[in-house]
């Protein structure tokens, strides 16, 4: 049962870097304004893109939170600005860049025969980069790319009944480098062209996959000692833990424990609905923009034309969505004209 302490360090640090990359999608965020406009209440059609146009939103939260009667696992996000510019306009898809920091937390508790386990782990300007690919007739999301190098997390074990270690072994820093693609079947968007006030639509079905590699010098170290003590008869890892080692394949993983990397997104019938046109101030101005209501009310977002895309988003969608508890992002600059 020794060997629980170092799974459930992996096991955090894998989910921790999944979900440090797989949150940044342009969301955004507040509460609809009272006040309505009739301003282009004949629709709109979908925007065009240019190669250098920019938005920059400001994330203030993103939180992740999963428990059950064994486990409670927990991670908030924040960044500061998440600059996108249009890079690409061949084929059928625009390619947007992204390079820009990131802060956040996570915790994980649970119970084994022997007693509680909490671990913590924290990242401060958790430098990331990476690509989205985005559907031109849609604005649907349809691929994204991350990656970060050599990046600092540090894990607190808090509590664990394996091992006694002495007070400064509690505090474990890694370096980890990753690069993580999420790849939809179909594009996810919560649009849809013509826009009109008065409509609306359904959340369209699809599957998307997670593929990529985590490595850090902890894994290799850990991987190290494991075939070393194994000349000895004394293996410390599980033998599915240590297959996975010194670089992690997150097919591999994801296939291992959960018996695939691929997740379906359901259909959901009117999903959407587009009750008016309202003025909405956000940093980067005051537009007139369409007020969609996400999954019966769960959450709000704003599509203003004359941004060229989504300029507010904010939800708990925790009731349909288990993992995703907060959303909140909002327009603080853009160059599209």
């Amino acid at each position: 049962m020794k060997t629980k302490l170092i799974v459930s360090l992996v096991s955090l640090m894998l989910l921790t870097t999944i979900f440090a990359v797989a949150k940044t999608t342009p969301t955004i965020s507040e509460t609809p304004s009272s006040e309505t406009s009739q301003v282009s209440s004949a629709g709109v059609d979908v925007p065009t893109w240019e190669v250098n146009d920019t938005w920059t939103y400001h994330i203030d939260d993103i939180s992740v939170d999963f428990s059950d009667e064994n486990i409670s696992m927990i991670l908030q996000i924040s960044v500061d600005a998440l600059p996108l510019e249009v890079t690409d306009t061949a084929g059928d898809y625009y390619t947007l860049s992204f390079e820009t920091t990131m802060d956040g937390y996570g915790y994980l508790s649970t119970t084994v025969d022997e007693g509680p386990v909490n671990i913590s782990v924290t990242f401060t300007d958790l430098q990331i980069q990476g690509t989205l690919k985005v559907e031109k007739t849609t604005l649907g999301l349809k691929e994204v790319m991350v990656s970060f190098d050599k990046q600092k997390f540090t894990f607190n074990l808090a509590e664990q009944p394996f091992i006694p270690l002495p007070s400064w072994l509690h505090i474990i820093s890694a370096r980890i480098t990753t690069d993580v693609t999420v790849a939809c079947d179909t594009s996810v968007t919560v649009l849809s062209f013509p826009l009109v006030p008065g409509i609306s639509w359904d959340l369209v079905a699809t599957n998307f996959s997670l593929n990529g590699k985590i490595q850090s010098f902890f894994f290799t170290l850990l991987d190290f000692l494991n075939d070393i003590a194994t000349l000895f008869g004394k293996s410390f890892l599980p033998e599915n833990i240590a297959a996975l080692l010194p670089v992690i394949d997150i097919n591999e993983a994801l296939t291992m424990y959960l018996g695939t990397n691929v997740f379906q997104i359901p259909s959901i019938e009117n999903a959407f609905f587009c009750p008016f046109i309202e003025t909405v101030e956000v940093p980067a101005g005051t537009y007139e923009a369409y007020n969609i209501s996400l999954l019966d009310g769960l959450g709000y977002c704003y599509y203003a034309p004359a941004a060229g895309t989504i300029i507010k988003l904010t939800g708990n969608f925790q009731e349909l969505i288990p993992f995703v508890k907060n959303i909140d992002l909002v327009l603080t600059d853009t160059t599209y004209s």
